[in-house]
């Protein structure tokens, strides 16, 4: 990073206030964490996705619709709600 850039953020940063500050710094931590968990450089995630797109591609993806899963979904919040409601 250039210093002028450094100097820039520096003097931004001095001007916030705390409670600025903390929100500033989450957005800073996602950023963080995007550039570490970027999952492409992960040979297992990429054997993983070779794997599903090979079975998607030769038709032995155990596929469902998206109203299946709506149902099931639907299904599932109302035997939540049951156990909730005992």
């Amino acid at each position: 990073m250039s210093d002028a850039l450094d100097k820039k953020l520096q003097t931004a940063i001095n001007r916030l206030t705390d409670k600025q500050k903390k929100a500033v710094l989450g957005i800073v931590n996602v950023f963080v964490e995007d550039t570490s968990s970027d999952h492409w450089n992960n040979k297992d995630f990429v054997a993983e996705m070779n794997d599903r797109s090979h079975e998607y591609a030769t038709g032995n993806a155990q596929l469902i619709s998206l109203d299946e899963v709506e149902k099931k979904a639907a299904r599932a919040t109302e035997k939540l709600k049951l156990k909730r409601a005992s």
